[in-house]
């Protein structure tokens, strides 16, 4: 997705699509590549506000520890505070963007943008600090081009990251003892068909993920049994692998947005321990559109459903040592051509 931001209102407006939901009491880095007239926007992060000043160091460590192996050539800082302004004038977490400016000026990565608002929300007011001191008041974040363009993409902004949350909660019945029973039926099945068919049993898995995607995607809901028949697909790596590269564009049968959305629906779905599965493909998804909460709530419950999950161990220790959503994409492209010449064997 590319969008062309021309000023600090429309880069604020813009920040709820482009982190699926709409930031309170935080603070936003994002990392800007490339040269001054074209930068393009790299990795990014959303970190809640400290209690007071002295947080401040800890929070601009954290933002550096996170973005500074990105390589960032520029940053772009907005506080979103209700807070008062300072005792001399300056909008709420002036320190803070102090901070961050002082320990990226070390690796000499300039901040070329910061900004304060109220809120993220049409005709709230927003301040830019010292910089250029401009001011004034926020368009509807709905209609920013970058709305638009994650609307066509499938992709929904939420307004708050509880809200988020809870669209990613289980629904009542994935912990059912039907449900529980329905899959561990499935994975009987499964077990024997990969022992007497070997890739063509997984090749099938495929098949049924591949028509899952355009069920959802076409509006239509999953019956029990094939919720359990697709939780127990997705764990056989080999699925799971190729199925990581829909995101990446690697399968011309599959829509990515229709994808995602099926993620979703079985991270809702699914028991534990096997929502693990779908719950890293919803997290690498993310990726794409700059990970945010969602990419956060997916490993953590990818984690906490098996915190001996291989892949989502990855996921997190590749994006804790600030490695970019390039690098995670060119490793599943190896990774799903790989299983692709194993399962057309």
């Amino acid at each position: 997705m590319v969008v062309s931001i021309s000023d600090p209102a429309d880069l604020v407006a813009s920040i709820p699509p482009l982190f699926g939901f709409t930031p309170e009491e935080s603070v936003v880095v994002l990392g800007m590549h490339g040269p001054e007239r074209s930068r393009r926007l790299g990795a990014s992060l959303r970190i809640d506000l400290g209690e007071g000043p002295d947080d401040d160091a800890v929070l601009a460590a954290a933002v550096r520890d996170r973005l500074a192996p990105t390589e960032p050539d520029a940053l772009v800082v907005v506080v979103v505070s209700a807070a008062r302004p300072g005792p001399d004038g300056r909008p709420p977490g002036a320190g803070l963007v102090d901070a961050i400016t002082d320990v990226f000026a070390e690796l000499r990565v300039p901040l070329v943008g910061a900004t304060w608002t109220e809120r993220i929300a049409a005709g709230a007011p927003y301040r830019c600090f010292e910089r250029c001191d401009c001011s004034g008041t926020l368009p509807d974040p709905a209609g920013t081009r970058t709305a638009a363009e994650t609307t066509a993409l499938g992709r929904v902004t939420y307004g708050s990251r509880d809200e988020m949350a809870a669209a990613l909660a289980p629904e009542p019945g994935a912990g059912s003892r039907r449900r529980r029973e329905l899959l561990d039926d499935a994975l009987e099945a499964a077990v024997l068909d990969r022992e007497l068919s070997g890739p063509a049993a997984a090749r099938r898995d495929l098949d049924a993920v591949r028509r899952a995607v355009a069920e959802v995607g076409a509006g239509g809901r999953l019956a029990e049994e094939e919720v359990a028949r697709l939780a127990v697909a997705l764990c056989d790596p080999r699925v799971r692998d190729i199925c990581l590269g829909f995101a990446a564009g690697c399968d011309d049968a599959v829509d990515p947005a229709q994808a995602e959305e099926l993620w979703r629906v079985l991270v809702r779905a699914v028991p534990e321990p096997e929502v693990a599965e779908p719950a890293t493909l919803l997290a690498f998804a993310s990726l794409d559109h700059g990970g945010g909460a969602t990419l956060t709530t997916a490993l953590e419950r990818a984690r906490g459903a098996d915190p001996d999950h291989r892949l989502s161990g990855l996921l997190a220790t590749m994006l804790a040592a600030g490695q970019t959503p390039e690098t995670a994409r060119r490793m599943v492209e190896r990774a799903v051509a790989e299983t692709s010449r194993q399962l057309a064997g």
